[in-house]
């Protein structure tokens, strides 16, 4: 069955029966894609026959499967899930037949191309390497390309396109302003995914969404990841060069003005450190990514390529015992939790989630970044935040997937 779109979900736009039809497709979603009829009624807090006219709304449209074979509650899912008490459930799970989204992570060294559905399951990727100052047009090429592939193998009606860029990036028209790391002027990435896509029938005219990878990833961690249920959620990464990060805000990702907020690599992490791209010194950026840990490691913070792996290795070297790796460790872990105090004071998070290289960090010199938060953080010395690792694999490109799927959850 071809999944109906060409209505409001529920009917009338606004109704009762499409503001129920709505959360309950965004609660399955949250939840991974699957949920007991229990679960989820309880989460939305509204009688039977209001769940049972949304279900059917859904379920003719092609969007949700109900099992009809009464299951337990899932383990871990929901006020008194998995007590194995109660009457058992139907099953509720995205159907095979709702539509996909097509995400794009575009990195320094790789490109990520990933076809999702609705839970945001991943259901294939290719991937690509990247030479370093790419051509912006064969770039682009590459990307309409791959795009095209998956589309044509899913064999669903695709909705959209999310893309991930390593820039800042214009929330009006999708414009990347500074992608320097790949030595690129500012480019309109929206309008050049979107030409690329025009020869394609059952892609032309389809909604391209461009965003900031940093961003990206923190909206990705708080729907499926690390910062589930945080209200105020920082996340802070490293992948290759430079710091990046994003801010979910009373529940929503907070993108300032023009789509441009929260450059957290700009965050002072060392007074007087290193210069700086920005003019600064001591930038978070230059103090805490992948190339600042090879130099405090004394190791070659050149050529680009590698450059994580090459920083995991410090890292695992000094898990092992190795003293100079260790101190390295101790001291790239102390600036990130300088800078991460500046932040912690400017925004209060209730739970900082640090991604990439900064996870493996956290799990290797914890101490020096806790004790350099604390003493520079007069707000979590009133209020302790949580530091976690993020949980997900490739987060920048679930965030891009996110980003194509919001119009149908809206």
């Amino acid at each position: 069955m071809t999944p109906d779109l060409s209505t409001p979900i529920g009917g009338t736009s606004g109704n009762d029966s499409a503001n129920n039809a709505t959360r309950l497709l965004t609660a399955l979603h949250r939840r991974g894609g699957a949920a007991t009829r229990a679960e989820l009624t309880a989460e939305l807090d509204c009688g039977r026959s209001a769940i049972s006219y949304a279900l059917s709304d859904l379920v003719e449209r092609g969007l949700v499967t109900v099992d009809e074979h009464p299951q337990q509650p899932l383990a871990g899912a929901g006020a008194g899930a998995g007590s194995g008490r109660g009457r058992p459930s139907h099953l509720v799970s995205v159907a095979p037949t709702s539509p996909i989204v097509i995400a794009v992570h575009l990195r320094v060294d790789t490109l990520d191309v990933s076809a999702f559905e609705l839970g945001g399951t991943m259901l294939r990727i290719e991937r690509e390497a990247v030479e370093p100052s790419p051509d912006v047009e064969m770039t682009m090429h590459r990307i309409g390309r791959l795009v095209r592939l998956i589309a044509e193998e899913a064999r669903r009606p695709c909705i959209g396109v999310g893309v991930s860029l390593p820039s800042p990036v214009r929330a009006t028209d999708g414009y990347a302003l500074a992608p320097r790391h790949m030595n690129w002027p500012g480019i309109p990435a929206r309008d050049l995914v979107t030409a690329e896509l025009a020869d394609v029938s059952a892609l032309s005219g389809l909604p391209v969404h461009v965003g900031n990878d940093a961003n990206l990833a923190a909206l990705a961690e708080h729907v499926h990841g690390a910062g589930k249920d945080a209200r105020n959620m920082l996340f802070v990464t490293t992948e290759h060069i430079g710091i990046g990060g994003g801010l979910i805000s009373a529940g929503r990702l907070f993108a300032g003005a023009s789509g441009y907020a929260m450059e957290v690599g700009h965050t002072t992490a060392n007074p007087g450190g290193e210069p700086c791209r920005c003019g600064a010194r001591g930038c978070l950026e230059t103090e805490a990514d992948p190339r600042a840990l090879l130099r405090a490691a004394g190791r070659l913070d050149t050529p680009t390529t590698g450059l994580e792996y090459r920083a995991r290795v410090v890292l695992v070297d000094a898990a092992a015992g190795d003293p100079v790796a260790r101190k390295a460790a101790d001291t790239v872990s102390g600036r990130v939790g300088a800078g991460l105090a500046v932040l912690v004071n400017l925004l209060d998070p209730d739970r900082i989630v640090l991604g990439g290289l900064l996870a493996r960090l956290l799990a290797v010199a914890p101490e020096p970044l806790s004790s350099a938060l604390h003493e520079g953080s007069f707000l979590e010395r009133a209020v302790a935040v949580p530091v976690v690792p993020a949980a997900l694999p490739a987060p920048a490109l679930v965030g891009a997937a996110e980003l194509a799927l919001a119009p149908l959850l809206a």
